[in-house]
Order: C-alpha cells, then structure tokens, then sequence
C-alpha cells in the first residue's frame, strides 16, 4: 500500500516539459517545410470554407494534422496526471490484453478480410476509425512498460533463470504479432526496453549477458527465415553504402543515400529554412516521418541535429533523475522503462538516418509525424512527471531488496 502526494506543478518532472516542446517545435517546422500537399484542393470557396482553406494553404495540411495530433497529446499527457501512476498501474493487465488482441487481429486481416484494418504498402498495421487510425504496436510500446513494471515490482524471482520466463513471455508475445505485420522498428525496440527494466529490477548480469549471447547467435537464422527480402536489402544497404554500383544507390541503397546526402549538404549551420533541393523536391521517401532527422540536419545543419540529440539527453537525464528520488519500486521501473522507450526509438531512428543501422521504420519520438506515436510518447511522459509528481509513503519492503542468488 502508498499514500501519494498530491500533484505540485514545481515538481523535476516539469523539467521534461522544456526538451519536449522544444523536439515537437522542431517535428512541426521540419514537417511543414516537407509538405508539398495540394493545400488548395480542401475545402470549397467562400466564407468560414475559403477562411480554413488559407490557413491550411499557409500551414500545410500535414503540419496542421501533426499539429492537431500536438493538441490531443498535451490532453492525453493531462489526463494521465489526474490519477496516480499506481492506480493506473492497476489497469495495466487489462490494457495489455486488450492491445494484444488488436495486434492478433491485424495478424489475423492476413487470413480472413476484416473491416476496419486497411493495407498500406503492404502492411497491416493500423485499425482505422473513420478519418482517424490508430497503430497499436505505438500503444503497446508503453503498455508493455506499464505491464512489465506491474509485474516485477515487488518479485525476486526474476534473479534466477526461471524467473525470468515471465517477462520475457510477456515482451516476446507482442513482438513475435508485431513482426508479422510487418514492423521490424518496434520489434526491434521491445527487447532492450525489457533488459533495462531487468537490469533495473536487480536481474543478475550474466543471466542477461548468456540471454544476449543467444540472441546474437540466433541472428543469421532471423536473417534466413525471419526477414522479407526487402528487409534483407535494407540490412545489406548498410554494408554497401561505399559501393560505386550506381544502380544499388538507386534501388535498396536508395533512401540511405539520398538520407546521407541531405545532411552533408546541411554542413554546420544548414541551407537554410524552406532552401535546399531536399526541401524543394521529393528526394527522400519518409522524409517527414522516418527520415525527419535527416531533413533536421539540411535544415539547421549540424548545430539543428545536436540539439535535437541534446534535447533527448536532456530528457533521458532527467528520468534518470526521477527514478532515482522516488522511493517505489513500480514507481521506479516505470520511469526507467518510459526512458529506455523514448531513449531507444531515438537512438534507433538516428542511427538509422546516418547509416549505422539497418532501415526500420522506426519514427523519432515527439518529432516525426503521425498521431500514434506521439500520442503514445505523451502517455509515456505523462507517466513520467506522474512519477515525479508523487512521492509514494511505502508500507512495504524496501524496494529491489533480494535474498540468496541463484
């Protein structure tokens, strides 16, 4: 049981609002400047009509989207405030099955046709409702750190091996519906949340380091039977980004390399808001979703790319901070997780913009456009500050207290 303090707007989880802002600012101009959408063709002529034509004419239908998407999130991250985190914590069972049953019914569109799921580059990832469609593996991202922190607060079981079987069926479960879809991005980032969450937790290390060594081993074999040829190609781009073969540039190399001329040609300081060929034409697929840090860098050059690095390391530092004053175990690991969310998609998206990872669809957090994502990221920071905001009284054990290794 833990008595809460009520929420105080002076509190360090108010210190994540500043990066923030500042990473959603920098998503919305970098969209707005990519948006080559038919603006003159919404709405109709005269009156209130013609008043909201001009203004997405003059804002751009993506970034007045993206920008909408903005405002909801702030009200999901408002609404997550409202109760304390652990009696939303409570909620995290359910939650998760019911987000499990939605990623098995997009596995299940590839079997028998159902309403409700559209195909999209031959991906089935999205439930639609009406004008508005939602991707639950967005979702599951932070319900799977609810979830996982749900059940390891209080258990020392997971210090031996079999203990370790729970949560880990927990995460593999999800990522095994995801990959079907397919989404190798969020497959990908599941894993790693889950050891920091163990690590965390008081997971002995050479069990995860032996869990480690297994998975590395298994990769040539995931490579085989695990990955569509086109996601072989994208794996391989990464190895023949030196290559003078023309023709791979312009096939499967193609993004990366177009993603790694746009930021040399930023250099230190940009072309330019709004100037530069990047932004003139379409020369880059995804550039206002997965290839948003690489419009960043030929936007504001060098200095624009580290401060969006710095931004996350800001945010990174202070929900470090906040899982290291609170006192509650749950408390603890969710701040953890929700930072190893963010801190991951954002490594994984960078790295992937300058070559360093394979393509995977991954979208930069608070930056990149679309509505479940950011949404998703709000909820997680809103669970973040609810942390920070609370200061648990415990009647309990002392949190991540163990007995006799195995």
């Amino acid at each position: 049981m833990s008595r809460a303090a009520p929420v105080s707007l002076t509190h360090l989880g108010w210190g994540l609002a500043l990066p923030v802002l500042f990473l959603v600012t920098v998503g919305l101009l970098a969209i707005h400047v990519t948006d080559r959408s038919p603006a003159g063709a919404v709405g109709e002529t005269g009156g209130a009509a013609d008043w909201t034509r001009r203004v997405v004419e003059a804002v751009g239908p993506l970034a007045l989207k993206q920008g909408l998407y903005f405002l909801a999130g702030v009200a999901l991250l408002l609404a997550t405030l409202i109760p304390s985190y652990q009696r939303i914590g409570r909620y995290a069972y359910p939650a998760y099955a019911v987000t499990l049953v939605l990623l098995a019914l997009l596995v299940l569109d590839q079997y028998v046709d159902l309403p409700l799921i559209p195909v999209r580059n031959d991906a089935r990832r999205w439930v639609s409702l009406g004008p508005l469609s939602l991707q639950p593996s967005e979702f599951m991202k932070v319900v799977l750190v609810l979830t996982l922190a749900r059940y390891l607060r209080f258990r020392s079981s997971y210090r031996r091996w079999y203990g370790l079987l729970p949560p880990f069926l927990l995460t593999l479960v999800p990522m095994a519906l995801i990959l079907k879809q397919p989404d190798l991005g969020t497959t990908l980032m599941l894993l790693p949340v889950l050891f920091a969450m163990l690590f965390v937790a008081g997971a002995q290390l050479r069990h995860l380091a032996t869990i480690v060594l297994l998975g590395l081993a298994t990769l040539p074999l995931f490579y085989i039977f695990g990955m569509k040829p086109y996601q072989r190609d994208r794996v391989l781009a990464v190895f023949r980004q030196d290559t003078a073969d023309a023709r791979w540039h312009m096939g499967p190399g193609y993004q990366l390399y177009q993603s790694k001329i746009a930021l040399g040609s930023g250099g230190v300081s940009g072309e330019g808001y709004g100037h530069g060929v990047f932004v003139q034409y379409e020369l880059l697929p995804e550039e206002h979703n997965d290839f948003v840090f690489a419009i960043i860098g030929n936007q504001w050059g060098l200095i624009g790319a580290l401060l969006v690095i710095l931004a996350y390391g800001v945010i990174v530092v202070v929900g470090i901070e906040v899982a290291t004053v609170t006192n509650d175990p749950f408390g603890r690991l969710l701040a953890v997780g929700i930072v190893a969310m963010i801190a991951v998609q954002a490594l994984l998206n960078i790295c992937v913009t300058i070559g360093l990872a394979p393509i995977t669809g991954m979208p930069l957090p608070f930056v990149s456009a679309g509505g479940s994502s950011l949404w998703a990221n709000f909820i997680g920071l809103g669970l973040l500050i609810n942390v920070a905001q609370r200061r648990p009284l415990l009647i309990a054990n002392p949190p991540f207290e163990h007995g006799a290794d195995a």
